[in-house]
């Protein structure tokens, strides 16, 4: 259930957070060892298999039963995947390379389905890159023939071109609908996600910028000076979420910001001074939008709790040491089992938190196999201020 803030007369700013936060997260075993970088990982809707895509360019499959690996996928050699996207009936796996977009089916044998390379712009026949990928999330046509009409989109978008393919028919080129616009700036997509009802596709830059682009008409609504540096993710809220649709929003500048897709107005902005120069690197809302996850130097679990005023506030649950890889952390995402974290390290680690009884002793903690003892000093300070806009500040 979704956890409101208690609080008295008419202020929302200082309030004591009601619900059972009685259980914390510690590390539970490392999955795999790569040598190169995990760059991405997601998990199937149904929480059954884990993607995770590395350096190297391969795409393993681990089953989370067995936390087994049970699949490797045909990848670009040497070319790290730059997302990994499953689509919402969990019938086709994406995997974005910069020079191309390999469709899997999302099952076993995990066949290739189709390969999708970059657009060539027909006057200067220059190629773009592939940066960032999502699917909608409407219902999706659950068999091989699909129907006209239906919102099976993937929209795609590349260093020049956002792109919107209707794979309703197939993936083939003579049966997928493609509409196409012209980005029409030199910034470079990092990031892109779909509000969950569906209307809206949120792209983040490089130079800092969020466009609103609606999703049918495919015209831009809105651009946003949303961070000061590089925005490194986007985590839409899901539609399972019991409140109306948010988007959080990291980058480089050690930012994270929420934003109301109503307006898309500002409602609360916090610095984690604990970043490197590399900044917030990852956010992620678990299966039912009541928590986030965000990855810097280390792994923060958020509780997301909407005050009576309906304004959304992330407060620290759980800061966990990044003991999975000595280079640092990369990503990471939650699994709808009993919301499970898979990690993916900087050296090449992936590995898996798990939630175990009893509220965590302190906000900061490094919980190892076997301990959870503290990591010094780590209480959560909360410094409230109110923006200009009315948005809220918070250093952690």
């Amino acid at each position: 259930s979704l956890f409101p803030c208690a609080m008295d007369g008419d202020n929302d700013e200082d309030c004591d957070l009601e619900g059972d936060f009685d259980w914390h997260y510690r590390y539970n075993r490392r999955l795999s060892c790569f040598s190169h970088s995990v760059s991405c990982i997601t998990f199937s809707m149904d929480g059954q298999y884990l993607v995770s895509g590395t350096g190297s360019g391969d795409v393993k499959v681990w089953d989370t039963g067995s936390w087994a690996e049970v699949a490797k996928l045909k990848g670009l050699k040497r070319e790290e995947p730059r997302a990994l996207v499953i689509s919402p009936a969990q019938r086709w796996l994406v995997a974005a390379y910069g020079s191309v977009l390999h469709i899997f089916q999302c099952r076993p044998p995990w066949k290739l389905e189709q390969s999708l390379p970059t657009i060539v712009d027909p006057c200067t026949k220059e190629t773009s890159e592939w940066s960032c990928v999502a699917f909608s999330p409407m219902a999706e046509v659950d068999h091989p023939g699909g129907h006209t009409g239906q919102d099976n989109h993937l929209a795609a978008f590349s260093t020049a071109h956002l792109c919107v393919l209707d794979y309703s028919q197939g993936w083939g080129a003579d049966v997928m609908a493609r509409k196409t616009r012209s980005l029409m700036q030199s910034a470079r997509p990092t990031s892109l996600a779909y509000t969950a009802c569906g209307w809206w596709m949120i792209c983040g830059f490089e130079s800092g910028q969020l466009q609103i682009w609606n999703a049918f008409s495919l015209t831009l609504e809105k651009s946003l000076c949303a961070h000061a540096e590089t925005i490194n993710s986007l985590a839409a809220s899901p539609r399972a979420a019991r409140y109306e649709s948010r988007l959080v929003s990291c980058g480089v500048d050690q930012a994270l910001r929420v934003w109301h897709s109503n307006g898309w107005v500002l409602e609360q902005h916090l610095h984690d001074t604990r970043c490197d120069r590399a900044g917030v690197r990852r956010c992620a809302f678990s299966c039912m939008g009541n928590w986030l996850c965000s990855v810097a130097s280390e792994l923060s679990i958020w509780r997301v709790c909407i005050t009576r005023k309906q304004r959304m506030v992330l407060q620290l649950h759980q800061r966990l040491a990044a003991i999975c890889g000595a280079e640092g952390l990369r990503t990471a995402a939650f699994c709808s089992h009993n919301d499970a974290i898979a990690v993916g390290s900087r050296d090449g680690v992936l590995g898996l938190w798990t939630k175990y009884p009893g509220a965590p002793a302190d906000p900061v903690e490094s919980s190892g196999p076997s301990s959870t003892a503290k990591n010094g000093g780590g209480s959560l300070r909360r410094l409230p201020a109110v923006d200009g806009d009315g948005s809220r500040t918070y250093g952690v």
